[in-house]
């Protein structure tokens, strides 16, 4: 079987859907729980936006041309709101609910970083699911 060259690695890894439990695209609940962050194709890379929380609104972009490095990482730059300043950094999936997410300075030197997990928003509710819930069921009249 033959491998295939890191750019079409790349492509593939930037084509992968948002039901595909080994793909970072969706939305992710920062480790802090005071922040949204959804992550979307962005070319042949992936980035990552800032959400409002309550209209979904994409906000500044955080993770910068995230491509590929290996099976479940991805390397690109992040944007620290706190410093103001972009850093290298990496992004790993861990069993599908969870993104570690790390900042590197001084040439990769030091290292820092948390731990997102996917964010199951309400609004992915199905219509059908709503309808068969039994506090949705017709109450008998007398």
């Amino acid at each position: 079987m033959a491998t295939l060259p890191p750019a079409s690695q790349v492509a593939r890894a930037a084509q992968q859907s948002e039901d595909d439990d080994d793909s970072p695209i969706g939305d992710w609940q920062t480790e802090e729980k005071n922040g949204l962050v959804r992550i979307e194709n962005c070319g042949e890379a992936f980035c990552g936006y800032m959400l409002n929380a309550n209209t979904k609104a994409k906000g500044e972009t955080i993770l910068v041309n995230m491509k590929l490095k290996k099976n479940d990482q991805w390397a690109g730059n992040i944007y620290s709101r706190s410093s103001g300043n972009t850093y290298y950094g990496t992004m790993t999936l861990k069993e599908g609910n969870s993104l570690r997410v790390e900042a590197c300075a001084l040439g990769s030197f030091f290292c820092s970083g948390n731990t997102w997990t996917r964010y199951e928003d309400s609004r992915s509710i199905r219509p059908a699911d709503v309808a068969n819930s039994p506090q949705n069921s017709p109450s008998p009249r007398s």
